[in-house]
């Protein structure tokens, strides 16, 4: 077992960390896209030996990006009083969350996928980064925190949700029985994924505008295809769009009887609404 399937194993059993606010410059050094629908970025840190990961493999951080072509980003620092602010009247940058799909605690790269989208803060920025461009980061937070005792993992998402799973089954013990179901735009979308897991991914190319059905997603009818869950406690996570998760965690909860507090339901993003 490498140390990230040992750390969260570990989570299964043990109590996290709490919070610790600090901020970050991270300079790109690579960026390409992985698929049609996902770009890559590896992000030098700077002081990256301050970064404290939260101990969860779905962690976010927030990406900080230029307001404008002419500005570079800007970070609060910690003031006197032991509060964070901007004592210089520099205003805060556009920010978005972004799920780290992978830390290298040794070399400070991290690795953020973003899905490829017209407009929106981050996707933009994507689509015209370079190598030593500049944004902002934070010390990371995350949700996915397997019960003790549990003997199996249902992970349910969109595209949005796909660098949380990945992560998360490179991370787990081995032999531990997962189904994965991940809706993406494209059969061309689909990643693969090494895990040590009693893993089945199921991959559903739906997600985007069709003119055959409105919305993006079809998250929450991919939710209603799964009728049986398998024998013994087990944790379920759904991540997307925030209706189509709640819908989603309402099915297992309520038409499978599932333990409402053994599943974590994360909306991402907001049908009609920019992600903030």
């Amino acid at each position: 077992m490498n140390a990230n399937k040992h750390a969260l194993s570990a989570a299964v059993e043990h109590d996290h960390e709490p919070y610790s606010e600090d901020y970050f410059l991270g300079e790109t050094i690579s960026i390409g896209r992985l698929t049609p629908s996902m770009t890559r970025v590896v992000l030098k840190i700077e002081g990256g030996e301050r970064l404290a990961p939260s101990g969860h493999p779905d962690e976010w951080v927030r990406l900080a990006f230029p307001p404008d072509v002419d500005t570079l980003v800007t970070l609060p620092v910690l003031m006197e009083n032991g509060k964070w602010g901007r004592p210089d009247g520099s205003k805060p940058c556009p920010n978005r969350p972004y799920t780290i799909r992978r830390w290298d605690a040794a070399t400070h790269e991290m690795t953020i996928d973003i899905v490829a989208h017209e407009g929106g803060v981050a996707a933009s920025w994507a689509m015209n980064a370079k190598v030593s461009d500049v944004v902002g980061i934070c010390n990371p937070e995350g949700r996915f925190w397997i019960p003790r005792g549990s003997q199996w993992l249902l992970m349910l998402t969109d595209i949005t949700g796909l660098p949380a799973v990945g992560r998360v089954l490179e991370e787990l013990p081995e032999g531990f029985k997962t189904i994965v179901h991940v809706e993406v735009p494209s059969d061309e979308d689909r990643q693969d994924i090494d895990t040590a897991a009693d893993a089945s991914l199921v991959w559903h190319a739906c997600h985007g505008l069709m003119p055959e059905r409105p919305g993006y997603t079809e998250l929450s009818r991919i939710a209603g295809t799964i009728t049986e869950l398998p024998e013994g406690p087990g944790y379920i996570y759904i991540a997307g769009e925030a209706k189509a998760v709640s819908d989603s965690r309402k099915h297992f909860r309520d038409v499978l009887g599932f333990d409402k507090n053994r599943i974590d339901a994360i909306g991402y993003w907001i049908e009609g609404q920019a992600r903030v």
